[in-house]
């Protein structure tokens, strides 16, 4: 651990005397990390890899274990056992001050009574850079977020964007090997949080910062991450692209928990069939294996589902949400079951709240599991 340490020093004594490291990432490792809470496993034997420069997304349902798998690799939450790697150094028993991370919050955390130019300086001044240095870097980050005509201004004088894009520069001002985002755009308005998301990946991609990101919300995970997980119980139930995600999961959780799905008996039938809604569609591949005769649940995306207006069918519209160029339609079907479709809002004219329609499954359903009453 000695050396290791050292070589964490030595690399901060580098930069101190003005001599810029080659910042395009490390990898992070956590490694069979545990840590528990009375009889809560909030990590359970949790391993995760990022590759340098690599943005991956943590995504799953509150008391997950999700967020005490950031604190873990920030320091703030000492985990029962596992290791820590930085950059391949075991900075498992180093505090937070010594991981050279750069870490972004829900809260902004800003000094009301400083500037946004001082609040980006705050970290250089910790680290005793002498006043020009401090003010030319944090202008450079304040330049990066789009806020160099802020730089003036205190905290109560910018919106709640401005302030997290101000939080966002002194996470990066100190030069970390790894930034750590822990729902940092939860508290902003929808339009904000999009266009927050959009310039918090390009920073990234342009620094080529190694950074986990925590969050809560599908969307953001999706379009930002190179690689999303979702956690569980304290463990990965899936890691992957996010397409890879969305439409191969692994287990009947991460298909339902990601993006949205209807579930919908059925009857695995010949040749790697499911027979469901009165029609016949494949079996995915990953799931051929089912006997014929069997009875089952499929989840179909909404995407998957074709719904007409037919005065015979046995399915009524329920619910409508236009959401300009698509319509969500809820419709109720004989079983208590409801499925979620999505049509072009310029063909959903006639589908409408209160009248009969049919619906048919297309495509390949994207998962098959056991019927709800037999899951345990």
């Amino acid at each position: 651990m000695g050396s290791e340490t050292g070589t964490l020093e030595h690399e901060a004594a580098q930069r101190a005397n003005g001599r810029h490291l080659d910042r395009s990432g490390v990898r992070v490792e956590l490694v069979e990390c545990e840590r528990r809470f009375g009889d809560v496993a909030a990590l359970d034997r949790f391993s995760l890899t990022i590759e340098p420069g690599e943005l991956v997304a943590l995504l799953g349902p509150s008391g997950c274990g999700k967020t005490t798998a950031l604190r873990a690799l920030a320091g703030l939450e000492q985990t029962d056992a596992g290791v820590v790697r930085i950059g391949g150094l075991d900075v498992t028993g180093l505090p937070p001050n010594r991981r050279e991370l750069g870490m972004v919050f829900q809260a902004y955390s800003l000094f009301p009574n400083m500037t946004a130019l001082d609040n980006v300086g705050f970290g250089l001044r910790l680290r005793k850079r002498d006043a020009p240095t401090r003010r030319r870097r944090a202008r450079e980050l304040l330049d990066l977020v789009g806020l160099a005509a802020q730089a003036g201004r205190f905290p109560h004088e910018l919106s709640g964007g401005q302030q997290q894009r101000v939080a966002l520069a002194r996470a990066l001002a100190v030069e970390p090997r790894v930034l750590l985002l822990d729902e940092p755009l939860s508290a902003l308005d929808a339009k904000v949080r999009a266009q927050l998301r959009d310039e918090i990946r390009r920073i990234q991609l342009e620094m080529g910062i190694t950074t986990l990101f925590v969050t809560h919300d599908q969307e953001e995970a999706l379009s930002m991450a190179d690689r999303v997980g979702v956690m569980a119980s304290g463990r990965l139930q899936q890691l992957g692209p996010p397409d890879e995600v969305y439409e191969r999961p692994v287990n009947a959780f991460v298909a339902e928990f990601v993006g949205s799905v209807s579930r919908v008996p059925a009857t695995v039938g010949a040749g790697s069939t499911v027979e469901v809604l009165g029609g016949r569609i494949p079996l995915p591949d990953s799931q051929a294996a089912f006997a014929p005769g069997r009875r089952v649940d499929v989840l179909l995306r909404p995407e998957s589902l074709a719904v007409r207006a037919d005065p015979r069918g046995l399915g009524l519209v329920v619910r409508r949400s236009f959401l300009g160029p698509v319509m969500h339609v809820v419709v109720a079907l004989p079983g208590k079951i409801e499925v979620l479709a999505t049509l072009p809002s310029s063909s959903a004219s006639e589908v409408v709240v209160g009248s009969a329609v049919s619906v048919e499954a297309t495509g390949t359903p994207l998962f098959v599991t056991e019927p709800r009453e037999l899951d345990a």
